[in-house]
């Protein structure tokens, strides 16, 4: 079989997305444990805190709890039990994304460990973006191959890559065992990074084709 007659090429193109919302983590410290539903009932720090952001505009259906943890301290003579809970709260609405984070970290024992942003019709976007790119490929093939006087014939190979989405943001939390003064400092960090935290969220998708287009014969003397 003889080998094929290739043109190389690799095009990209771009869009930049504002975010629509946003999906929060929250770290929430109890002092009781409580699974499931009950948790939003008899764990009252967990209580206030979707009583805060209800007051926002979200409804309880936006909140969900991820998973909740305990742990049991023992001294010489007393017992204590402490409970983590991590919660999830949709904000769909970036209008609505401010009042949420304030409203979340107003609570003393809640802590926003991460924003998850959405961005509207991503999928479509995506797939826009990627028809975009291949249409670049392809008329840079042809664009070359018309330099050389060959026709193009079809696609050998063809593969691409999507980067750019920025959808996550984690912020710096306190450590669990620091000293004092090392813990208001990583707080004083954490409050900070919130603070610095855009609410008009933008990324820029990108996406890179990388093309083998099949050619006709090369004409000799060209």
């Amino acid at each position: 079989m003889e080998p094929l007659n290739l043109i190389t090429v690799r095009e990209a193109a771009t869009r930049e997305l504002t975010a629509s919302g946003a999906r929060l983590v929250v770290r929430i410290s109890g002092q009781s444990f409580f699974a499931g539903s009950q948790a939003f009932k008899k764990a009252a720090e967990v209580a206030a805190c979707v009583a805060a952001v209800t007051k926002c505009g979200l409804s309880e259906d936006d909140v969900r709890l991820l998973n909740v943890s305990t742990e049991t301290e023992s001294g010489f003579l007393t017992k204590s039990s402490s409970a983590t809970y991590h919660l999830q709260i949709n904000c769909d609405s970036i209008e609505l994304l401010g009042a949420v984070l304030a409203a979340v970290s107003s609570q003393k024992n809640s802590r926003i460990v991460a924003v998850a942003w959405r961005y509207p019709d991503l999928d479509q976007s995506k797939h826009e973006v990627l028809q975009e790119a291949v249409r670049a490929a392809r008329s840079a093939a042809t664009a070359i191959a018309d330099s050389l006087a060959v026709s193009l014939l079809g696609v050998h190979k063809l593969s691409y890559n999507i980067a750019g989405l920025d959808t996550e943001t984690r912020l710096p939390q306190p450590a669990a065992y620091a000293s004092r003064e090392a813990m208001g400092l990583k707080e004083q960090r954490a409050a900070e990074a919130l603070q610095s935290l855009s609410l008009s969220h933008t990324t820029r998708l990108a996406v890179t084709v990388s093309a083998e287009f099949i050619v006709g014969t090369f004409s000799s003397g060209t």
